[in-house]
Parts: C-alpha cells; sequence; structure tokens
C-alpha cells in the first residue's frame, strides 16, 4: 500500500485553514486524495504519494486559494430584502421565512435540481441532489452540523454538462469550493450561500445523539435544531424518539445548541474564515435578518415567524428571487442594516476559549457529556420571570 502522509492545504496556507469542501478529493483524476476524519470529526486532506501526478488540479480547486476568493465574489448589493412566505404553513416548517423553499420549489417546477443538506438514516448530514418537490421537506430548515458533500460537486457537474439546470444551497466555503472545483460559472447553474456561524463537528453531533439515546432510554429518531411549534421564531431544540416521546429545550439550554451558539464545537478554519464578509460568493444569501427590527419597526410583528435577509449578488439571483416575488412579502432595507446587524457579515468570530476543553472531554470516554456544562447567563429577575410571560411581553411589544 502506498505511503499516506497529512498534507497542508498547499503550499501558502496551513492546514488549519481547510473548510474540508472535499473539492481536492472530487477533482483528482487519479483517486490520490481521502479526506479521514481527525481526532475532533472535521475532515481534512490525506494524499497517497505513490498516485500523485502533481497535476496542480488540487491546488486550483481549493477554496482556501487567494485567486479563488477574489475569482468568485460578488459586490455587495446596495439594498437587501426582510422577506417571509407568504403561505404561514410553509413558513412555520422552515427555519427563518421559508425563502428557500419558495426559490428551490420554483427552480424544480422549471425542470431543475436542487442541492441541499439532509440527513440520512444515522442522522447523518450530507448533501444530494432532489428533483422533486416533495423531496425539498428533506432539505428545508437549519441543520447546525458540517455537512458531507461527498461526491456532490461531481454529480453536479455531470448534470451541468449535460444541459441541466441545477442549484446548489450550501455554506459559502462548500459553494466557494463547488465553483473552484468547477472552474467555470455555467449559465445553468445558481446558487444559495447563507450566513454561516461556523460548522460544528459531525462526530460531537453523533456522541451527543448517542448520549441522548441513553440518558432518555430511547435511540433519537429525528432532531429539529430550531422547532417553531411551540413559540414561533423564538424556537426550541426538538429531539423526537423512537420510542415516541418528543423532548424540547429552549435554543441554547441544551448542551449540543448552547456550543454551537457560543461557537465551541466549530471547524478551526471557521474562525478564520475568508468568506465571512458582505461580499458574497453565492449567486443568493440566505439568513436571519438580525437587529432589522430596530431600523424598520413593521418587522417587530413578523418575528414570531420567522423572516430572510435575503442578498440578490448576481443578475442570476435577482431574476430567480423576482420570479417568485409573487408569492413573497417583503421590505427593501438597507444593506448596512443587514451588515451592522451580523457580525458574520463584516468578519469571522474568534475562537472561545473553552474550545480546545470542549473537545478534550469529547475523547475523554469516561467523563464524556455528563461532565459539560451549559453555562447561560442570566439576571436574577430573568431566572424568577415565566417564559410565557416573557412571550407576552415581546408580543406587546411587537404590534405597537
Amino acid at each position: 500500500m502506498g505511503h499516506r502522509f497529512r498534507i497542508k492545504v498547499y503550499d501558502n496556507k496551513p492546514q488549519s485553514l481547510c473548510y474540508g469542501c472535499k473539492a481536492c478529493e472530487q477533482i483528482c483524476p487519479r483517486g490520490a486524495i481521502s479526506m479521514p476524519a481527525d481526532r475532533e470529526g472535521f475532515w481534512y486532506p490525506e494524499i497517497n504519494t505513490y498516485l500523485c501526478v502533481d497535476c496542480g488540479l488540487c491546488q486550483k480547486s481549493c477554496p482556501t486559494q487567494d485567486e479563488n476568493l477574489m475569482k468568485w465574489l460578488h459586490p455587495m448589493p446596495s439594498t437587501v430584502d426582510a422577506a417571509w412566505n407568504r403561505c404561514l404553513e410553509e413558513r412555520l416548517k422552515s427555519t427563518s421565512g421559508g425563502l428557500f423553499f419558495l426559490i428551490a420549489e420554483s427552480w424544480i417546477k422549471q425542470g431543475g435540481i436542487v442541492f441541499g443538506a439532509d440527513f440520512d438514516s444515522e442522522l447523518r448530514v450530507f448533501h444530494h441532489g432532489v428533483g422533486r418537490v416533495e423531496e425539498l421537506k428533506n432539505l428545508r430548515g437549519s441543520k447546525y452540523v458540517q455537512s458531507d458533500v461527498r461526491d456532490s460537486f461531481a454529480e453536479a457537474e455531470k448534470m451541468l454538462m449535460r444541459g441541466e439546470k441545477v442549484m446548489y444551497s450550501g455554506t459559502p466555503c462548500q459553494i466557494a469550493g463547488l465553483k473552484s472545483f468547477l472552474g467555470t460559472d455555467y449559465d445553468n447553474l445558481i446558487t444559495v450561500d447563507l450566513v454561516c456561524h461556523g460548522v460544528p463537528s459531525p462526530l460531537f453531533f453523533a456522541e451527543y445523539l448517542q448520549w441522548c439515546g441513553d440518558k432518555f432510554g430511547s435511540p433519537v429518531k429525528k432532531f429539529l435544531f430550531r422547532d417553531k411549534k411551540r413559540s414561533g421564531w423564538r424556537a426550541y431544540v426538538s429531539i423526537i424518539l423512537k420510542n415516541g416521546l418528543h423532548k424540547s429545550f429552549k435554543v441554547g439550554e441544551d448542551l449540543y445548541s448552547h456550543h454551537f451558539h457560543v461557537g465551541n464545537i466549530s471547524r478551526r478554519s471557521c474562525y478564520s474564515c475568508q468568506y465571512s464578509r458582505g461580499e458574497r460568493v453565492g449567486d443568493i444569501t440566505l439568513s436571519d435578518f438580525w437587529n432589522s427590527e430596530k431600523y424598520y419597526r413593521e418587522l417587530k410583528k413578523e418575528r414570531k415567524y420567522g423572516y430572510n435577509l435575503v442578498m440578490c449578488n448576481t443578475h442570476k439571483g435577482r431574476n430567480l428571487y423576482e420570479a417568485i416575488k409573487s408569492g413573497v412579502e417583503f421590505i427593501e432595507c438597507d444593506t448596512k442594516v443587514a451588515v451592522s446587524g451580523d457580525v458574520r457579515l463584516r468578519h469571522p468570530e474568534e475562537a472561545p476559549d473553552l474550545r480546545e476543553e470542549i473537545f478534550e472531554l469529547l475523547n475523554d470516554r469516561e467523563q464524556g457529556f455528563d461532565n459539560h456544562k451549559v453555562r447561560q447567563k442570566q439576571s436574577f429577575i430573568r431566572r424568577l420571570v415565566p417564559d410565557f410571560v416573557i412571550n407576552v411581553v415581546r408580543e406587546i411589544q411587537a404590534i405597537r
């Protein structure tokens, strides 16, 4: 068997900047690159030097490279939209305002294929393409785990070369990886990126699911990272067990969502991400629209059910968005409001002090999750006030 060694991303970039997008693995004509997971559960490239012929395709496809960053970034639009799906049922099934479903549904009705993040039978998150509207429900909703793109870049390329219409949604680094893998911007391709908080460890999530199953006495069947059923957009994490039991926690108060929201379990490259900026790599950017009610008071009453930030970064993105406007309620906003409200449209977030400790505990099988703590800071008065009172006050504020 050929000798293997862990490679740096490339000569001018350290390994810690690797996004794990797997573009290099998919483009290698010799199959010389594999992407095993490290002890934190993140994928990094390894090369078999007996198979490598130094063709350089892996470097050309890598989104960490400066030439790829400059090639694929689009200028910020001067205006953005706060937008939501007019269909309340679809909006409630979505994490924010339900715009992804509308856009993807329109694309499929035009004969296109939509790639996005889904769960497999073991609740591992992965990317694949769907061609039917009824399959979109599996791609809808936030999945706060790094998605394994597997061979979806290569699959998308084959479809594009056959003239099929392809939509690919993902994190900015995944979209940059796809475009660098393709090497050209196909007319029949549209990309949708999100404003990313960081991609958590698949290993951490798998271990957490196992821990939950042991704690609650039944394996986890379904995990909803932001479930609107109990309290609208002020969402809950919901864990559905195979024995039929349903456990709900306020977002940030179960172990997994807490560590995600404070940034403890993200990939190392997330803390220096070149794509945490206002110039976007996707044709359309979809996200929550933080802090917008401060400037547009009419949005307060819409926060209960959620709405999206929509950035149209190219003519292709604008044209597709305009095509679905009949199903959308929206308010046009200044882009500066979006940038001021979300640090990830300005720069990446710093690595928390607890990150290393968290992953050390992950690999400590004797203590594991039982030694993790949810470290929330709340005032004494806030701890005394029931949640339903807080929600009523917020609703009154929203309709003023």
